[in-house]
């Protein structure tokens, strides 16, 4: 009897070990993933030193290599993806690479090497495209460690501790991507979030808006248990000039959050940032500021002011402080000298010839300067209504320069330099 129960033990151990080896092999199955490196010799080192790499590496069998033409290739099979097997490269074997494309089954590859010889010793891109990102975009995403396509669009990953991050800056736009796994390491879902728009100024996103109510633990504990909150991101402000860590950066954009949240533990909290971004750097600076403040007044307050108005004009109710004054020009019509007197109030006077009741032109005329009216350039735009025009509204450009003459500040109205008539220091 006994015999007889050791020999069915035997025989269920058997097959529980047989139907153990080919669940592993189920969960463990291999696919094809091929590399290839292109603007190679044979002999390359680099290359040679990427099939070493690959070999000590116990998750890939049947390695072959071969060349044509420049390009070395090399497939093989893993049980593990082709970004994965990247990753566990040693980082001075990819250094010797630029990656163009990596998805799930191929790696593209660039040879920094041969670029260099290419380029007279200087590094060069097979993916000029990408590289703009450095010049253009005003997120830091220059370095990054594997390129994934998403949609058609390249995305530039960046591992962190927390996963890897993916960016988009196509078109000024910085678009985000996080996989979001669970605990046993499947992606889920794709988080996508818009970080960024350097378009024209104005332009909002990131908008959050949210009023929840818990009544039954409200009724239980007597403690109103609801929550509210908004928020958004908006462009104020272009082609800034300003300082950060003892740097000076020029073409500059100018970001501010402002929201609130309250609760019944926290109260209300009240929230107002500007950002600066620095193309080609990213954020180089975060000035906090008080929540009825003027976002855009605050960017004044640090940086110069012909800068900040040719591309976020300090500007509260449609006025600009700093034009209120007399500005003269030469009248090439008239052969006269001509003013504008720009007031307070909205309002602005012309004479020809000098400044006088008896050389005003009949008013009242008024002006303001558009809210988020600014051309490509970031060039403010300014309204003028003539009160003989029958309420016809002029809209010109206008810039802040001083004179190379006299050195006084000046305003470039529609091109022509208006020279301040007043004691205004330079811009």
């Amino acid at each position: 009897m006994k015999k007889y129960l050791y020999g069915n033990q035997k025989l269920v151990l058997f097959f529980t070990l047989l139907l153990c080896g080919y669940l592993t092999g189920i969960t463990q199955s291999t696919s094809q993933i091929s590399i290839s490196v292109g603007g190679i010799e044979y002999d390359d080192p680099g290359f040679s030193s990427l099939k070493e790499s690959l070999q000590k590496n116990k998750k890939i069998s049947s390695i072959k290599q071969s060349f044509d033409q420049g390009t070395g290739k090399i497939t093989l099979s893993s049980t593990s993806t082709a970004q994965d097997l990247w990753n566990e490269i040693p980082k001075a074997t990819k250094d010797l690479f630029k990656v163009t494309t990596i998805d799930d089954n191929h790696i593209v590859l660039a040879s920094k090497s041969s670029n260099d010889q290419a380029s007279g010793g200087k590094a060069t891109t097979t993916s000029t495209t990408k590289e703009d990102d450095c010049k253009n975009c005003y997120w830091d995403i220059c370095k990054y460690d594997v390129l994934k396509s998403f949609g058609g669009a390249i995305y530039k990953g960046i591992n962190r501790d927390d996963g890897t991050y993916y960016y988009n800056c196509d078109n000024g736009i910085v678009i985000q991507k996080l996989m979001i796994v669970n605990g046993n390491g499947v992606i889920i879902r794709t988080q996508t979030d818009t970080l960024l728009i350097s378009g024209p100024v104005g332009a909002k996103w990131g908008a959050i808006n949210y009023d929840a109510k818990n009544e039954f633990l409200s009724l239980m504990s007597g403690v109103d248990f609801s929550s509210a909150g908004s928020g958004g991101y908006k462009l104020i402000a272009k082609n800034v000039s300003t300082t950060a860590n003892g740097k000076s950066y020029k073409d500059v954009i100018v970001v501010n959050y402002r929201g609130f949240s309250k609760d019944a533990f926290f109260g209300t909290s009240l929230y107002s940032s500007n950002f600066y971004y620095a193309k080609g750097v990213g954020l180089i600076r975060t000035d906090t500021l008080n929540f009825d403040s003027d976002p855009v007044a605050a960017i004044n307050k640090q940086n110069d002011l012909k800068t900040v108005y040719s591309g976020g004009s300090v500007v509260k109710n449609g006025i600009d402080e700093s034009i209120i004054g007399i500005w003269k020009f030469r009248n090439t019509t008239t052969n006269k000298d001509g003013f504008y007197k720009f007031n307070g109030d909205g309002t602005f006077d012309y004479y020809e010839g000098s400044v006088s009741e008896a050389t005003k032109y009949k008013g009242p005329n008024h002006w303001k300067i558009e809210e988020g009216g600014y051309n490509k350039q970031g060039i403010a735009i300014i309204d003028m209504t003539w009160s003989t025009g029958n309420g016809f509204v002029l809209r010109y450009e206008l810039e802040k320069e001083n004179d190379p003459v006299t050195k006084k500040p000046a305003l470039l109205l529609q091109g022509v330099m208006l020279i301040s008539a007043d004691n205004k220091l330079p811009w």
